[in-house]
């Protein structure tokens, strides 16, 4: 899928601007951003939920505008607005087998009676995490290439939510589909997903393949002499924290002759602690302005 210049407004409101994605299958990405940054407003105009302002949107090099039928290589349940409520499971199939003609019912019958969701149930008397799994079902039996899942693990317990990934996980492993994921705990996130995309201000402001960043970033913590930043550190990295003398940051492009520029200005205290998603959420979408009294930043 390759998404050029995508820019979709609500309410006289520019939601998002100069979108210009590709997604390659078999990959899980991650889209990330805080809450109202257009996740959402994201997935809708990719499933065609919302009629774009500008942009175009491929699959196999054809606009998806032009040939509706791709739209079937996409599946997306929206959170807010869906008419799975008042049905049946047995009439959701029924519904869905006729929305994807690759339909996939014999792994839906199999998925559905080993966790024990029955046909005659209706969707509105599930519980939060069973609906949470069925719907994960329903992605991957619709056998569309492109599941975009608009945080599909939130509310669930435990138990449901190491089985909504192990379904999703093994999925991806024998279809080479790609998915499409947002979720509001990075933990989990980072723990499943290739590659993250940073949603902020309108705009996809930075692209990461965890793999590089992983390789490349580092969090440190230090301490000088005095409560002056040196301008070595300011330059490279994004502040986490900073408080008394002691600094936390990020270094997104850390190399051997950066590490040996900053302990040439003798900080008393050099120490690299582990990095996580969190870490990059937080140093990429606070605001360098956002401090509390304390020094420290405020998400």
């Amino acid at each position: 899928m390759k998404i050029e210049n995508l820019q979709k407004g609500i309410d006289q409101q520019d939601i998002l601007q100069d979108i210009n994605l590709t997604f390659k299958q078999g990959e899980i990405v991650g889209l990330i951003g805080r809450n109202g940054s257009g996740k959402t407003t994201f997935f809708r105009s990719l499933a065609g939920h919302y009629e774009l302002d500008q942009g175009k949107i491929f699959i196999n090099q054809e606009d998806i505008q032009i040939n509706k039928i791709l739209r079937q290589k996409i599946f997306y349940i929206d959170e807010q607005y869906n008419f799975l409520s008042s049905y049946s499971l047995n009439k959701l199939l029924f519904f869905y087998q006729h929305a994807y003609a690759g339909f996939n019912k014999e792994k839906y019958l199999s998925l559905t009676k080993k966790n024990k969701l029955h046909p005659h149930l209706k969707y509105r008397a599930m519980s939060k995490g069973m609906q949470g799994l069925y719907k994960t079902i329903l992605a991957i039996c619709s056998n569309a290439e492109y599941l975009l899942l608009d945080e599909p693990l939130d509310g669930l317990d435990v138990i449901v939510k190491k089985n909504v990934l192990g379904i999703l996980l093994d999925d991806v492993s024998e279809n080479n589909r790609s998915i499409i994921i947002s979720s509001h705990n990075l933990n989990e996130l980072e723990s499943i997903i290739d590659r993250a995309l940073i949603l902020k201000h309108t705009r996809i402001q930075l692209d990461y393949h965890l793999e590089a960043l992983r390789e490349n970033a580092r969090k440190i913590q230090l301490v000088f002499k005095t409560k002056k930043v040196p301008t070595l550190v300011k330059e490279n990295s994004q502040l986490l924290h900073f408080q008394g003398r002691v600094i936390t940051a990020v270094f997104e492009n850390y190399t051997e002759e950066l590490k040996t520029l900053i302990q040439a200005e003798q900080p008393i205290l050099f120490e690299e602690l582990p990095l996580t998603l969190e870490d990059v959420f937080e140093a990429n979408l606070a605001n360098k302005n956002e401090v509390n009294s304390l020094g420290g930043v405020i998400l």
